[in-house]
């Protein structure tokens, strides 16, 4: 967030180390959004009570809606976009974090939220994750494929077993959560059939992001998030051992206009489970890091070359300032001058070709061309 003489009431002053971690990826810490009445009356119809099931978390659309009335409460709209903030759950035991990108319609927006969360899961000691994903797509795709889960279960009706037909008359979308007899999954559709074009477009970016970070994936049908809401990229993280699901999010657009945004604002989300996060000493920081570098990107291999280059630094205690969010070089320059940073990291097309960077004294405009292997050993030793 740019800077200000005074520090808003919303921002965080302390922070545990998963809130100092996703600094590192462009996370500004504030306050929990209280959820309100007004943001349960918003979005009551969001939530299915079916009796003998219990709430899915991605369905939380009340805390949602919460945020964006902070968003809107709190004029976030004259902030730079895109927004990135983070903010831990109150709760008695154990907390969670919520993760949020606003403005920022590409898959890497998603891409973000992924890598950030196995950082913070990294470091809270789970060493084999897996990143599992599927797609409902656009407003549209989500339709034509209620349409065919509907007709799916007309045709499957008979061997449905009556405990699970109310809760599949409520949320058709549930039939992918039950545990339905091997025959019915196998016959299961999938969402990603029903894409629109752009959906289709968006998705594959998507899954170029997810190469581009070196991490395990998977496609996984059953991950539908809520017919009201959620939209495009579907997403989990597990530990690979125990299959336990550590965190999950979603692009929650839709509901921006429910909530009485004037038009849709690109959104998405992610969530970190309480259980994610390992017993012992919660460490506090009272400072976020304070980047002496300014990573610049020129192009989409550029910009897929950038998380992984981002985390390769953290892993090496460098903080980078970055803008992955706008690909113009006119506001990366403006924000990075505004920083006030003595270098710039500079990826373009050919450097991304050649897993390079080009580092540039901003003061005397002298550069180099280094390796992104060797770089972090080549930022420790400039003079300051």
């Amino acid at each position: 967030m740019s800077k200000q003489t005074k520090k808003p009431a919303y921002l965080l002053h302390e922070f545990d180390r998963p809130i100092y971690l996703a600094a590192h990826f462009g996370f500004t810490p504030i306050n929990y959004p209280k959820v309100k009445d007004i943001d349960l009356k918003l979005t009551e119809d969001c939530r299915i009570e079916v009796e003998g099931a219990k709430p899915l978390r991605t369905h939380d659309a009340a805390e949602k809606a919460a945020f964006l009335r902070m968003y809107a409460e709190n004029d976030f709209a004259s902030l730079p976009h895109p927004l990135s903030v983070i903010y831990r759950k109150p709760e008695k035991r154990a907390h969670d974090y919520c993760l949020h990108v606003l403005g920022f319609p590409s898959a890497v927006a998603e891409a973000i939220l992924i890598r950030t969360g196995l950082t913070i899961l990294m470091e809270e000691g789970h060493k084999r994750l897996v990143v599992e994903v599927n797609s409902v797509g656009d407003k549209d795709s989500v339709q034509a494929y209620e349409r065919e889960l509907h007709a799916f279960v007309r045709k499957v009706a008979a061997e449905i077993p009556p405990e699970h037909k109310k809760r599949i008359k409520e949320d058709v979308f549930e039939l992918l959560k039950l545990a339905l007899p091997e025959e019915i999954k196998g016959q299961l559709p999938s969402s990603i059939a029903s894409l629109t074009s752009p959906s289709r477009a968006h998705f594959k970016e998507m899954l170029e992001c997810l190469e581009s970070l070196g991490v395990e994936f998977r496609l996984d049908c059953r991950l539908i998030g809520s017919k009201h809401y959620s939209s495009h990229t579907i997403f989990a993280i597990r530990d690979a051992d125990s299959e336990m699901v550590l965190a999950e999010g979603s692009r929650y657009s839709r509901l921006t206009k429910r909530v009485g945004f004037k038009k849709e604002l690109p959104s998405a989300s992610m969530t970190i489970f309480a259980h994610a996060k390992k017993d012992g000493p919660e460490k506090i920081y009272k400072d976020l890091p304070k980047p002496k570098f300014y990573l610049i990107h020129l192009g989409h291999e550029a910009k897929l070359k950038s998380l992984p280059l981002i985390e390769l630094l953290r892993t090496h205690r460098i903080p980078v300032y970055h803008f992955l969010g706008k690909d113009k070089i006119t506001a990366q320059l403006a924000a990075s001058e505004e920083l006030r940073v003595p270098y710039l990291l500079i990826v373009g097309h050919k450097e991304a070709l050649d897993h390079t960077v080009t580092v540039r004294n901003v003061s005397t405009r002298a550069q180099d061309t280094i390796s992104m292997d060797d770089l972090p050993d080549y930022l420790k030793h400039l003079p300051f």
